[in-house]
């Protein structure tokens, strides 16, 4: 009985860890030329991940409007940024937005950098 609780229970477990990785968290930006552009002109753009929908992203938006706005195409999943004040600062807090949906990595082409890693590298 002990080993039927346990096997349902570790079944159970898998299928909720499954289930909350259904997207695949990973964001994908434009060419490194595009983002340096980007750090010039205080615009970026960003090509969400599966399953982000217009509400994630005004939801998340709302906290940010001092440093930036966010217009976000669903069918296209492309959210362009846009930096109110064009600083280091500002800049990290796209960070944050960027977590605040769901978004770990992020596909700069083709390498795979974590959110962190892509601010120091290109946004910094």
């Amino acid at each position: 009985m002990k080993t039927l609780f346990y096997t349902l229970l570790m079944v159970f477990g898998l299928g909720s860890v499954s289930l909350a990785q259904d997207s695949n968290g990973i964001a994908v930006a434009p060419t490194k030329s595009e983002i340096a552009k980007g750090k010039e002109s205080g615009s970026f753009k960003f090509v969400m991940p599966e399953g982000t929908t217009a509400e994630d992203v005004a939801q998340s938006a709302k906290y940010y409007t001092h440093y930036f706005t966010v217009d976000y195409d669903n069918a296209s999943r492309s959210a362009k940024i846009k930096m109110v004040s064009n600083d280091e600062k500002s800049r990290s807090v796209i960070v944050r937005f960027l977590v605040s949906n769901n978004v770990q990595t992020v596909d700069v082409e083709g390498s795979m950098v974590s959110v962190y890693d892509f601010f120091e590298k290109y946004l910094k």
